[in-house]
């Protein structure tokens, strides 16, 4: 009797599996590459030119555990990601609210059935908009909030949960690989480099069409090959699933008074957001109007009695204030359904809950910082960079520091973290092989743009893939080939930038 052998499929590691392995493999290099660091001023920058050995500090496994726990919290030399992990947890509560009053799902439902013959035109549409998040704002670690916004549309046309995360993830990173006003990269980085944030940023205007472009059009030809052949979907087997989570099963078509009402605080909250995340005053000196309403709040007696004497002006608010917001915003809904404050608070812990297992994976991929930071190994990696690259011609140092760069970010994908640790070192060796600072800062929001999109310490990638249930495996073989055009597109820009010499 013949035994048959079934053939065993491989089966991609649990998302949180995958960065546990990359905390060790981090751990191990610790072992091999040897101590160094830089000098650093005031600001906690490096100063170039200051590199020196110094003991190498391996992680073992103690120091793999922490990792995670001290990338939650936070110490000296590493910024917890309490706020950020807080921050998708009041998100899940917020979009719980709306999805409990049927608000936002019906809304939508209209949406998707104006553009149902027009679906390019909305995806087109909705990925321009992640863009301009992208570059105005830095959009990241937010991003699973959009995705969960944009499902039931794009379920409801037809395609797949890839859609949507690829309006997310390639729509926002391409937006931040441009950067045009980004104060959370280019305003950073620019800083550190010593020039202005306006240097070069006519070419980031360019560089933002350019990109934008060839992600819709990436994004379209999916969809248009799902929508001809739904079977060729990785997640096709999840139809239904996905349909019966995030589509909704209600059959109301129009809203309520309440519900419009409720809908106009979603959209309200998202305006606020994007108001108070816009450095005005970066953009021009004189938009101080924000700053002067905080200053006159702050300093009136009575109002800072009221309000308080710590107010935030627009323009400078961060996950904090993010947090709050969100928070009034979910009990406004609550209260203009009617719904008891048990209710609401009850909503609150629910929706909560539905995300702290994507909540915890941004404190284990801000694990991998700590152990290269503690290992004293990043500035080693650094000074490699720095003895090799000088020498090189424009042309080819612009390619082979995009190369750098995004080795470099692909385990410090934090733009500002990145920036401190680097930016100082960087942008001298620009001058040396006759490039300007300028293409030095492009170089380095495109390194963090291609990272973002793809690699298992972006937090975009693996919250995103979290909340829609699909597999990091999966996104690989979905997005290598669009990744390798985006490098090339990237790689022509940089080339761009040198010939026509950005300054």
């Amino acid at each position: 009797m013949e035994m048959k052998k079934k053939k065993r499929k491989f089966k991609t590691p649990n998302t949180y599996v995958i960065i546990f392995m990359v905390l060790v493999l981090v751990a191990i290099l610790t072992w091999i590459i040897p101590g160094g660091a830089y000098k650093t001023n005031q600001a906690g920058n490096a100063i170039a030119n200051t590199y020196h050995t110094v003991k190498a500090n391996h992680q073992g496994i103690w120091d793999i555990i922490e990792a995670p726990i001290i990338g939650m919290v936070g110490n000296a030399k590493v910024t917890g990601a309490i706020t950020i992990s807080l921050n998708v947890l009041m998100f899940g509560s917020f979009l719980e609210m709306m999805d409990k009053t049927g608000a936002v799902n019906i809304a939508l439902r209209g949406v998707a059935e104006k553009y149902r013959k027009n679906q390019y035109v909305l995806i087109s549409v909705l990925t321009c908009i992640m863009g301009i998040f992208g570059t105005v704002q830095g959009s990241y670690e937010e991003g699973f909030v959009y995705l969960l916004m944009f499902l039931p549309i794009i379920l409801s046309l037809g395609l797949d949960t890839i859609v949507a995360l690829m309006i997310v993830i390639l729509g926002t990173q391409a937006g931040c690989a441009a950067s045009i006003v980004n104060p959370f990269s280019t305003g950073i980085a620019s800083g550190i480099a010593g020039i202005s944030p306006g240097a070069g940023l006519i070419f980031r205007v360019g560089m933002f069409v350019v990109l934008l472009a060839l992600v819709s059009t990436i994004i379209c030809l999916y969809a248009k090959k799902i929508q001809a052949h739904p079977e060729k979907s990785p997640q096709y087997g999840r139809r239904e699933a996905d349909l019966k989570e995030f589509a909704g099963e209600g059959q109301e078509s129009s809203l309520t008074k309440q519900q419009r009402k409720v809908f106009h605080v979603f959209i309200l909250t998202f305006a606020i957001m994007i108001i108070s995340l816009v450095p005005w005053t970066s953009l021009n000196p004189g938009w101080t109007l924000f700053d002067d309403l905080a200053h006159f709040i702050n300093h009136t007696p009575i109002l800072s009695s009221i309000i308080g004497s710590d107010v935030v002006p627009f323009g400078n608010w961060y996950f904090n204030e993010i947090n709050g917001l969100l928070l009034v915003m979910t009990f406004i809904a609550g209260k203009i359904m009617h719904y008891s404050t048990d209710d609401i608070i009850n909503t609150i812990i629910k929706g909560a809950a539905g995300l702290v297992s994507t909540a915890f994976i941004i404190p284990l991929a801000r694990g991998i910082q700590v152990l290269m930071t503690n290992g004293n190994i990043t500035a080693t990696v650094l000074h490699a960079c720095e003895a090799t690259l000088g020498s090189l011609s424009p042309i080819v140092f612009v390619i082979v520091c995009l190369a750098v760069y995004i080795l470099l970010a692909s385990f410090i994908p934090s733009s500002t973290g990145l920036a401190a640790a680097t930016m100082s070192i960087m942008a001298p060796l620009a001058t040396f092989a006759g490039v300007s600072k300028a293409v030095m800062v492009i170089i380095y929001n495109l390194s963090l743009g291609i990272v973002k999109t793809i690699m298992p310490t972006s937090i975009i990638v693996m919250t995103c893939i979290q909340a829609a249930h699909v597999n990091y495996g999966t996104w690989i073989k979905v997005t290598w080939k669009p990744v390798c055009a985006y490098v090339l597109v990237s790689c022509l820009i940089l080339i761009a930038a040198v010939l026509v010499k950005v300054q």
